[in-house]
């Protein structure tokens, strides 16, 4: 499974450059912090009425996206 995701031709570089240290770029960083957001939300909202979960799910969202924010940013090569 590692070298399958690895090796997929639509996000394995993202993974490389991710477990290499080398940063995200910002736009990727943009879209994967606005698909995280709009997942949990409408997961929020949709898919379930009990609070407690409700708060799970906006804390992840604010965790990942804290560390999405927190990674080094790549420049354009």
């Amino acid at each position: 499974m590692h070298n399958w995701m690895m090796m997929n031709r639509y996000f394995g570089a993202y993974l490389k450059d991710y477990m290499e240290g080398n940063g995200l770029a910002i736009r990727t960083k943009i879209v994967a912090v606005s698909v995280l957001w709009g997942v949990i939300v409408f997961s929020a909202v949709f898919a379930t009425e009990i609070t407690i979960i409700r708060v799970g799910l906006l804390a992840v969202a604010v965790g990942v996206t804290i560390h999405l924010l927190t990674l080094e940013t790549k420049r354009r090569v």
